[in-house]
């Protein structure tokens, strides 16, 4: 009853990012099994799946100091740039992977836009130019009224021709604690999260992550 309650709660929780996909599914579920019962089923069988990957993490968000950086979404780690102004760190997900993007800091989300674009895939080598994308910048220093980008984290996830969904009810302004999803990425996407150039990365190359328990810089 308990896991039941709490499944509502957060499909109907309006900042809740998986909240618009599991009511669509839903309603289409209905649709279906109206239209044919079999169809139905079929259509139950999916909306279990979306309830599976858009679920909250169980594992407890790991304890964490002031500017440490945890990996945001599970995945592999399919870049690492520590050559431009900002470091960035790209990961990729897997079909059995959590589809929920988490807060990696605590702070502020100062800016979350959609940024409207193609869906190529993504072994097309413009195609992180010319792709959708969600950009969410978090400001660290939540009691700062000035713009301090050197110390700004960013996530941009990447829309391809599977992960067309990159919704974020989030609000800008609102105070986030590391670990609280904040964005969902469906079907199968890649996320970049850019760090200030003075942080020191602690994950390499093919490694896995898991959101919420992975410290992925300090």
């Amino acid at each position: 009853m308990n896991t039941l309650t709490e499944y509502f709660k957060e499909s109907l929780d309006s900042q809740s990012p998986g909240m618009p996909v599991r009511i669509i599914t839903g309603m289409i579920v209905i649709l279906f099994g109206f239209i044919w019962l079999p169809l139905g089923l079929i259509g139950l069988l999916g909306l279990l799946w979306i309830v599976y990957v858009t679920k909250h993490p169980n594992t407890n968000i790991m304890e964490i100091k002031t500017g440490d950086i945890l990996a945001p979404m599970d995945g592999l780690v399919t870049l690492v740039d520590t050559n431009s102004g900002k470091k960035r760190i790209r990961i990729s997900q897997k079909i059995h992977t959590n589809r929920l993007i988490l807060m990696p800091c605590n702070g502020k989300i100062d800016i979350n836009m959609f940024v409207d674009g193609l869906f190529l895939p993504f072994e097309i080598s413009n195609a992180h130019s010319l792709n959708a994308r969600r950009e969410i910048t978090i400001k660290q220093d939540i009691n700062s009224f000035s713009s301090n980008v050197q110390n700004e984290v960013c996530i941009i996830a990447w829309g391809s021709p599977l992960a067309r969904y990159l919704s974020s009810p989030i609000s800008e302004g609102r105070i986030v604690k590391a670990g609280m999803p904040i964005a969902i990425s469906l079907l199968y996407g890649e996320l970049d999260i850019l760090l200030p150039a003075d942080y020191e990365l602690t994950v390499t190359l093919g490694e896995f992550c898991i959101a919420g328990k992975t410290l992925i810089a300090k």
